[in-house]
């Protein structure tokens, strides 16, 4: 119990301190990609070998879907969990009206260059 009351006094003092998009930043910044990658920077580098400014549609969504189970979505070892997590991704991107249902298709069929 006391450790959820100091995740819900963490959570006011960050949405205080910071806006949406500082916190989204700091969480990207500091979460599990899987294969040693810790952040978005080193996952986009680690797979792609791009910065993550320069990740196609394809590529983000693959790397938005790591994070819930790095081991079990391993593009690398596990290369169809991986795309249909990834088209999971760009599924609910149409959904919440980040992507047209069209350009979710062309980035579900763009080659996915892992290293």
């Amino acid at each position: 119990m006391w450790g959820t009351l100091e995740e819900i006094g963490l959570g006011v003092k960050l949405a205080l301190a910071y806006s949406h998009e500082q916190v989204l930043g700091m969480y990207l910044n500091s979460v599990y990609y899987g294969n040693g990658y810790w952040g978005e920077a080193a996952a986009a580098e680690g797979y792609f070998g791009v910065s993550p400014r320069r990740l196609t549609w394809g590529e983000a969504a693959m790397l938005a879907g790591l994070p819930q189970a790095p081991s079990a979505y391993d593009p690398l070892t596990h290369l169809r969990l991986a795309r249909l997590r990834q088209r999971h991704v760009l599924d609910q991107l149409v959904v919440n009206g980040h992507l047209s249902a069209a350009g979710a298709d062309r980035a579900f069929r763009e080659p996915l260059p892992l290293r």
